[in-house]
């Protein structure tokens, strides 16, 4: 599996007349991870990687990722220069530079601040196994050393994706990474549950054990006598499996719910509502949630007591969705008006 990685370190200005850098940090060492949780990755053999990597020459220096992104369509995906030479550093693996003029040219004009390499990791472990190329970039995303930013085009359709994990078809990417760690944590519940069950029906290797070789072991035991028991056995597995459905639905409202208190929107001191209806109608809670004007942003949800309305009055929007909660208003002015002072 290829990660792009956005350079934790932006390139060095040359100015206008000196020339640029010869050496590019490309690879951090040891572990790094991405602001956006994914991650780790390793870079624990640097001269294995650097063999590696220098099989096939001397590698390409595009922008924008332009070889993986734009050629394979038939774009245009030219070399603002090459790397020729790796080397192993105390802080990970850099790279000396052989600029072409275009290349040259782009960083004497400051067109670029960073450096993202294209990297090649084991998928199960993170382990780092290559550097494949590296591009000019404008998007390193954390201020730190060692940043990690994905680019790789998606696998899927997001269109698809968005529908088998039941989220609308104008859901953001946070919505759907959400959406897949629910999933995510509900198919790891239901793994462990299953094998607490193989464990408890006798199944050997309960650990691999599907529902194919519980219900086999149960069918061998069923006899006259053991109908009953069987009945007891079903209603059990049917509550485990109800159980392992609304803690799927419970963590994904969770998410969403919390999500959104993050964003500023003023539903802090009725979460527990918001999360217990998500589990009945998720679509219309995040309908609602959506329409929210956010703390952060301004507008009715942020304004102080008495502007816009008599004594901060929810109005508009706001009261109709409140009315339709069966929110006492004055409950719900008294609660925004602390929420609103805290953020304030």
């Amino acid at each position: 599996m290829i990660q792009y990685v956005t350079l934790h370190q932006a390139l060095p200005d040359p100015g206008s007349d000196a020339a640029p850098p010869d050496w590019l940090h490309l690879v951090p060492a040891g572990e790094f991870r991405g602001n956006d949780g994914r991650g780790p990755y390793r870079l624990t053999d640097p001269a294995a990687v650097i063999a590696r990597s220098v099989k096939g020459g001397k590698l390409v220096l595009d922008e924008n990722h332009a070889t993986d992104l734009l050629a394979p369509k038939g774009g245009s995906a030219p070399a603002q220069g090459w790397i020729v030479e790796l080397q192993a550093r105390d802080d990970g693996i850099w790279g000396r530079v052989d600029w072409n003029p275009p290349g040259r040219l782009l960083m004497q004009n400051r067109a670029y601040r960073g450096i993202s390499p294209a990297i090649q990791v084991n998928a199960a472990t993170g382990q780092v196994l290559a550097l494949l190329r590296a591009s000019l970039v404008n998007n390193p995303n954390l201020p730190q050393l060692t940043t990690l930013h994905s680019q790789q085009e998606p696998g899927v359709d997001p269109k698809k994706l968005r529908a088998a994990l039941g989220l609308p078809e104008d859901a953001d990417d946070a919505a759907v990474l959400a959406a897949a760690e629910a999933a995510r944590t509900a198919v790891s519940t239901h793994a462990q549950q299953l094998q607490r069950i193989a464990t408890a029906a006798g199944v050997e290797k309960p650990a691999e054990a599907g529902t194919d070789a519980i219900v086999t072991v149960l069918n061998a035991r069923v006899g006259e006598t053991d109908v009953a028991k069987l009945r007891e056995t079903i209603v059990s597995l049917q509550s485990q499996v109800t159980t392992l459905e609304n803690d799927g639905k419970k963590a994904r409202a969770i998410e969403v719910v919390d999500a959104a208190i993050r964003d500023g929107k003023p539903i802090k001191p009725l979460r527990e509502d918001y999360i217990a209806r998500h589990m009945r109608e998720p679509e219309q809670v995040e309908k609602e949630l959506k329409a929210l004007v956010s703390l952060h942003h301004g507008g009715i949800a942020d304004r102080k007591a008495g502007q816009g309305s008599t004594a901060g009055d929810p109005v508009g929007e706001e009261a109709r969705i409140i009315a339709l909660m069966g929110i006492d208003p004055a409950a719900f002015k008294k609660a925004r008006a602390a929420e609103t002072q805290e953020i304030l």
